[in-house]
Parts: C-alpha cells; sequence; structure tokens
C-alpha cells in the first residue's frame, strides 16, 4: 500500500495493516514506540559528540531486541536501544565496536539510569 502524508498517518496505516506494535528510531530525537490504540511511549537519547553512523540502527535494534527478550517494558527496550545506538556512533566502525553488555548498562547509569 501506498503511504503518503505525515509520520503518524503513516504509523496508523501500518498498525492497521495488522502489527500490535510500531517503533520508530528518530535519531538524535529519541525514540517513540507506537502501540495499536493509540499508546505513544518515548524514549529520550543520549547526548553524544557522533563520529560515525555506521552500524547505529543495528545497534539500536540489538539493544532494543536485548531488553524485549528479557522482559522489560517498551521504554526501558527502547532506552537500551538508543544507549546502543548512542555509543556505537561514538566509535570508529561498526560490527567489532558494538557495547558488550555492560557497557551499555554502564554508559546508561553514567548517564542518569533508565
Amino acid at each position: 500500500a501506498h503511504v503518503s502524508g505525515d509520520v503518524l498517518q503513516a504509523v496508523e496505516t501500518v498498525l492497521a495493516a495488522g502489527p500490535e506494535t510500531l517503533v520508530l528510531k528518530r535519531g538524535g530525537d529519541g525514540t517513540t514506540v507506537y502501540l495499536k490504540g493509540g499508546e505513544r511511549i518515548e524514549a529520550a537519547t543520549f547526548p553524544v559528540d557522533v563520529y560515525n553512523v555506521l552500524g547505529a540502527g543495528d545497534a539500536f535494534a540489538s539493544g532494543f531486541l536485548y531488553g524485549y527478550l528479557k522482559g522489560w517494558d517498551w521504554q526501558r527496550s527502547a532506552r537500551m536501544g538508543n544507549a546502543c545506538g548512542a555509543i556505537v556512533v561514538t566509535r570508529h566502525g561498526c560490527a567489532n565496536f558494538m557495547p558488550y553488555e555492560h557497557e551499555a548498562l554502564t554508559f546508561i547509569e553514567e548517564q542518569g539510569g533508565f
């Protein structure tokens, strides 16, 4: 289906097609998790100096899924994804520079927690 218009219209169109949840990464503006039924969950990003964006999306997905599979709520899972993405963009490279669990959790705590 062709989607035109603003982002919210696109989100509503996708959710109407079947999925219960849509996760929208917005780079430096954080992440929004949209749930069928209209609920929206915002997760702030972390202020970092961006060196290289290569791998940021993969890092976000890894962190987000880590939290989701651990049974964390949407906001906490998105925050973990944001932390992993933030860490990766401060490094030169991609796969070899993905953060380990302890790095991401320490980073989040240093930034004020979840």
